[in-house]
């Protein structure tokens, strides 16, 4: 590949403490890295309650970036992914559902927003590493149950069974007024038959009711102890599930804040980190790495160490915009499961993005490159 992921990773590398990524997980995560295109959105998942610094990997698909057409295998982008991946028949699957999400006018494009690929990392990775899949909804979309259906019969190669079918749908029946999906996963690495359903519109209001409607197995006083001590520290919450041929006992509660890409809400990140803290959730040291993280990078006054493909962008563009890294938390996630205490994980991102003066217009924009550039160049 021509230029790849892991120069990105590269630069936030000073900004990771070791507290939360050993150097030997951030050398495995590099490995996947080199593998995939510098997408626009990648990030970690952190476990905060334990001392071993290991992380997970996840990257995100986008069209305003090129990253679809890169997934669908477009020649155009100047970018790739990879040929070593597409020995193995996940990422020929994937490859053909990027096809089908890339096309105009398909139900795909009209529904989904972006795709996410998240890579477990323990040990160094197979040759071949393979993700869990994440479809995430246009905000406007209707999310039609067809979008579903024909995104997973592409990724797993064969329809949705109908007794999971039957699940999902009472699932979704069974949300208030205010809930709705927001993303559904495929998990290829956990081996696991069933979906991920991650839902927005709950709180701790309305989460153990809607619980209940659907069967969830599990101890309801429990997750309600659980979210207690954080429900007044987040502006919202969402839930996700594994729904198999029956709800099973496993569910996790993202806690976000409406934090603004152009600042990192560190005060608010912190108090919703000591509330962990004090459940013993998450070590105060771990703390600490994740508010370290918080910021942002810019390399006007250093473009040679700059990533090959933004060099190229930055020089076309120049003195008009420059590209910028953000480093923030997506949100933290607390989990519940059978026989396991609590858990609580951060996902921190890494969002590259644009700066550019409008000189007809005479203020400054803020985003994506086809937003700025747009912006810069009219």
């Amino acid at each position: 590949m021509a230029h790849a992921l892991n120069e990105y990773l590269r630069l936030s590398a000073p900004h990771l403490s070791p507290r939360l990524i050993s150097p030997t997980a951030l050398e495995d995560i590099e490995r996947i890295a080199r593998l995939l295109p510098p997408v626009s959105a990648s990030g970690f998942e952190c476990r905060l309650g334990k001392e071993e610094a290991l992380a997970d990997f996840g990257v995100r698909f986008l069209a305003a970036d090129g990253s679809r057409g890169v997934l669908a295998g477009r020649g155009d982008t100047g970018l790739t992914l990879s040929p070593s991946l597409f020995v193995h028949p996940v990422w020929e699957r994937l490859r053909r559902f990027g096809a089908h999400w890339d096309e105009p006018g398909t139900l795909l494009q009209e529904e989904i927003r972006d795709v996410f690929l998240e890579f477990d990392v323990e040990g160094a990775p197979a040759p071949v590493p393979i993700p869990s899949f994440f479809i995430e909804y246009e905000r406007k979309a209707w999310r039609r149950l067809e979008a579903l259906e024909e995104s997973l019969a592409l990724l797993w190669g064969e329809p949705l069974a109908p007794a999971v079918r039957d699940r999902v749908v009472d699932c979704l029946a069974a949300l208030p007024p205010e809930g709705q999906v927001s993303a559904v996963g495929a998990m290829f690495s956990r081996r696991f038959d069933g979906v991920r359903l991650c839902l927005q519109g709950l709180g701790p209001g309305t989460m153990p009711g809607y619980l209940a409607r659907i069967g969830w197995p599990g101890d309801l006083a429990e997750l309600e102890a659980l979210l207690a001590p954080v429900a007044d520290r987040v502006e919202r919450m969402a839930l996700s599930l594994d729904v198999g041929a029956a709800v099973l006992p496993k569910v996790g509660v993202e806690c976000h804040l409406a934090e603004s890409l152009h600042e990192a809400d560190t005060a608010r990140w912190t108090a919703l980190l000591d509330a962990l803290v004090a459940q013993g959730l998450c070590l105060p040291a771990k703390r600490e790495a994740l508010v370290g993280w918080l910021g942002h990078t810019h390399l006007r006054s250093h473009p040679e160490v700059l990533p090959g493909n933004l060099r190229a962008l930055s020089t076309s563009l120049a003195p008009r915009a420059l590209p910028v890294f953000l480093r923030r938390i997506n949100h933290l996630k607390l989990v519940l499961q059978p026989g396991q205490p609590p858990e609580a994980k951060a996902y921190i991102a890494l969002l590259q993005r644009w700066l550019g003066h409008d000189v007809r217009r005479q203020r400054y924009v803020f985003g994506d490159l086809e937003e700025v550039r747009d912006a810069v160049l009219a």
